[in-house]
């Protein structure tokens, strides 16, 4: 019993490691911000320079918020 759930254990290591190595050899980019974030940490480039931005930052949407057109682009909606 001992080793069976030992070789169960090793394959639940092993798989997602294997995905891990495909995807960083075969896995396509992700764009700078692939979700259409708000956020201030997506507006900066990656990596972000010595002082992110010029002047502070002007908040007016609430945390979390993400714009409509990707909601639509998500949900699959096409607007033309």
């Amino acid at each position: 019993m001992s080793s069976a759930g030992a070789s169960i254990l090793g394959v639940g290591y092993v798989l997602p490691l294997m995905y891990l190595v495909w995807s960083l050899r075969h896995g396509a980019k992700a764009p700078p911000n692939p979700w259409s974030a708000t956020g201030l940490e997506w507006q900066t480039p990656s990596p972000p320079p010595k002082h992110n931005f010029h002047a502070n930052p002007v908040v007016t949407e609430p945390p979390y918020q993400y714009s409509p057109e990707a909601d639509r682009e998500i949900a699959g909606v096409v607007t033309d």
